[in-house]
């Protein structure tokens, strides 16, 4: 009896080989295309939204020219009119402004004079002999070019400040050299007289190549100590992959 049982009773084993036929349970249905599926990690990639294939815009040397342009020919014409108004003993000078009120109880002066300066500021290197001074003086106009113009290569464009920092910087070194080459010297005509209880300061007389030059170290400054802003990051997940793949 009992052998009759096993003998009707089915075989609930299969063999290794039907096995290996079934398909696995991830595989595609017939007349499917097999798609690759992100892995189901649960992880999220941060992509820089600053990539490689989207560089910055590279700064416009057309504005840094311009700009120059209009710098040096500002300086250069002032210079002009105050040698023409104030040279060969015409007049001595000319008071734009006396007596005008400054904070904290100074009182200032502001004039025209004309004055031939054969150093740098303040007066530095001005009794130096001509061999010395003059080739002193134009390498470091030339270092100043090459150091604005390799700056500007690099600018980025939140740099707004440097941006026009560094054309001013070069419209005055460059009207400053002009002088030197033409004349061997600096045409200064600005002159300003600080008072304060009686007793009269004078600032070295200056021109309008040393305002642009002020000002551009200024602007520097201020983009030095400007904080950058953080890059945006933009977070992509596994959803937004299986969207893109749709």
């Amino acid at each position: 009896m009992s052998d009759e049982r096993e003998k009707d009773e089915p075989e609930a084993t299969t063999s290794s080989d039907d096995r290996a036929s079934e398909p696995p349970d991830d595989a595609p249905a017939e007349g499917e295309s097999k798609k690759s599926v992100p892995p189901k990690s649960g992880r999220v990639l941060k992509v820089a939204a600053d990539s490689p294939a989207t560089p910055h815009p590279k700064p416009s040397y057309v504005f840094l020219g311009i700009t120059s342009i209009i710098a040096l020919a500002a300086d250069l014409g002032s210079k002009a009119w105050a040698v023409a108004r104030l040279d060969g003993g015409h007049r001595e000078h000319i008071a734009v402004a006396d007596d005008f009120w400054l904070p904290a109880g100074y009182r200032g002066s502001f004039h025209i004079d004309l004055a031939h300066n054969k150093g740098g500021a303040w007066g530095i290197f001005g009794e130096q002999p001509d061999y010395v001074r003059l080739p002193f003086f134009f390498l470091i106009s030339a270092i100043a070019v090459v150091f604005v113009v390799s700056l500007y290569k690099r600018l980025e464009p939140r740099q707004t400040a440097l941006k026009w920092a560094l054309p001013l910087l070069l419209g005055g070194a460059a009207g400053n050299l002009a002088d030197r080459i033409r004349h061997q010297y600096v045409v200064d005509f600005l002159d300003v007289f600080v008072t304060t209880a009686g007793k009269q300061t004078h600032w070295p007389t200056f021109n309008v190549a040393d305002v642009w030059i002020v000002v551009g170290v200024g602007l520097m400054a201020i983009d030095m100590f400007t904080p950058r802003k953080a890059v945006p990051v933009k977070v992509h997940t596994e959803k937004d992959s299986e969207e893109a793949e749709a």
